[in-house]
C-alpha cells in the first residue's frame, strides 16, 4: 500500500465515528474512486461507472452526498469490492484536497462541470487536487459546450453519447446498469412514463397531451402516462384525467420501480426547439440510460437517437412532432410478441454499448 499522504489521516480522524460517514475506507493502488460533486443531478451514472471498474478489478469508493443514498440510489446493486460513503461535495473538496486519493489508482469525477464554470476542467482539477492526485484523473462531461467554447476540450474526456464531432473527439464510456433488475413484458394496459421536469418547455407536455388525446379520438383508451418529475401548476386536460398521473419527485428506488414496470419511456424532444438541441449534439437524456438499463423501449424522435444505441429495431421512432400520435398508437397497439423482439434488440443494443463503454474505459485506466 502506498504510503499515506500528510494530511489526509488528520481529515480522516476527524470523519471517523460520525454519522456521515461512518467509515472512510483508506485506498491503495487497486482502489478507484468515484466523486460525484453534485448535489442535485446526475447520481444516476455511479452505478454504471461502479460496475464498470469493479468488473476491471478495481475495488471501488463512491463518495456522493447523503441524500442520493439515502433515496436508494444504490438498492439494486451490492458488491464486496464496493464501498458507499455518503459525504457533502464541499468535504469531499477539503478531503481529496488532502490527499485522500494520491495512493488510489485512479478518481473519476463524474460531473466535470461542477468544478468550474470556464470549461477548464483538468486545470479545475489540478488546482483541487494539488500534489495529491492519484494515478488516473477521469472526467464525465455531461454537456460539451463550454469546454469545447473555451478551446480546453480533451479526447479524454468521458461522455455518455458520441458528440460526432471530428474536432471533438471523447471516449464513449454509457452507465446503464443499476444493479438486479426484473425482466417485466407488456402491461395489459400501456403505460408510458416520461421521466424528468414534467414542463412544456423542458419535454412539451402539451404535445404530448395533444397526442394522447389524438389516441382517444381513434378509440384507442387503454393506456397511462406517468410523470415523474418537479410538478408544474398546468391542469391535465379533462379528457386525460383518467389517463395521466403526476407522480413528482421520487426517489431512486421509486424511480427504479416505475421503470422497471412501465411499457415505454415517453420522450418529446422536437428537432426545431432550441431548448432541445442539447439532447441531440452535446450531451443526452438521462431516458436512455433508463432504456438501456431496464429494458424499456424509447418512444423518440428521429433526430435523437443519432450517436446513441437506439434505432428503429429497439425504439419506436417518430419524425416530426406531427408522427408522435402515430408513435403511440404504434405503442398501443403492439402486440406482445412484437415488444419481446423490441426488447431483445434493446437488450444486445445495450451489451454491445456495455461492453464497448468497458473497453475505452479500461484503455483510459490504462494511460
Amino acid at each position: 500500500m502506498a504510503a499515506n499522504p500528510p494530511g489526509w489521516l488528520s481529515t480522516l480522524a476527524r470523519w471517523l465515528g460520525r454519522a456521515h460517514p461512518a467509515a472512510l475506507p483508506v485506498p491503495d493502488g487497486r482502489t478507484f474512486i468515484l466523486w460525484e460533486p453534485s448535489s442535485r443531478s446526475h447520481g444516476e451514472v455511479l452505478p454504471g461507472y461502479a460496475d464498470y471498474l469493479l468488473d476491471l478489478g478495481y475495488r471501488v469508493v463512491v463518495l456522493v452526498t447523503p441524500a442520493r443514498l439515502d433515496e436508494g440510489l444504490f438498492d439494486r446493486f451490492r458488491h464486496p469490492d464496493l464501498s458507499l460513503v455518503p459525504m457533502a461535495s464541499r468535504k469531499v473538496r477539503r478531503l481529496l484536497g488532502s490527499g485522500y486519493a494520491a495512493p488510489a489508482a485512479g478518481l473519476m469525477i463524474t460531473t466535470a462541470g461542477k468544478l468550474t464554470d470556464d470549461g477548464d476542467y483538468r486545470q479545475a482539477a489540478q488546482d483541487l487536487l494539488g500534489s495529491g492526485a492519484p494515478g488516473r484523473v477521469l472526467q464525465v462531461v455531461h454537456d460539451a459546450r463550454p469546454a469545447i467554447a473555451a478551446g480546453k476540450w480533451a479526447p479524454s474526456f468521458i461522455t455518455l453519447r458520441d458528440l460526432e464531432d471530428p474536432d471533438h473527439p471523447s471516449a464513449v464510456v454509457n452507465p446503464h446498469r443499476f444493479g438486479t433488475v426484473a425482466a417485466t413484458g407488456r402491461n395489459a394496459r400501456t403505460v408510458f412514463l416520461m421521466v424528468g421536469a414534467a414542463r412544456a418547455k423542458r419535454r412539451n407536455q402539451n404535445l404530448v397531451y395533444d397526442a394522447l388525446e389524438a389516441l382517444l379520438a381513434r378509440g384507442i383508451t387503454d393506456f397511462e402516462l406517468r410523470l415523474v418529475g418537479k410538478k408544474d401548476k398546468a391542469a391535465i386536460p379533462s379528457a386525460l384525467r383518467d389517463h395521466v398521473v403526476k407522480l413528482g419527485r421520487v426517489s431512486f428506488s421509486d424511480l427504479y420501480r416505475e421503470v422497471e414496470t412501465c411499457d415505454f419511456l415517453l420522450t418529446a424532444f422536437q428537432p426545431d426547439n432550441p431548448l432541445h438541441d442539447f439532447y441531440r449534439t452535446t450531451g443526452t437524456s438521462g431516458a436512455f440510460q433508463l432504456s438501456y438499463g431496464f429494458a424499456k423501449p424509447c418512444v423518440v424522435e428521429q433526430s435523437f437517437i443519432r450517436g446513441t444505441a437506439l434505432c428503429d429495431r429497439n425504439a419506436v421512432v417518430y419524425s416530426g412532432d406531427a408522427g408522435m400520435v402515430r408513435a403511440l398508437e404504434t405503442c398501443a397497439r403492439m402486440s406482445e410478441a412484437d415488444y419481446e423482439t423490441m426488447q431483445t434488440a434493446l437488450q444486445d443494443a445495450a451489451e454491445r454499448l456495455w461492453l464497448s463503454s468497458r473497453d475505452r474505459l479500461e484503455r483510459l485506466v490504462n494511460g
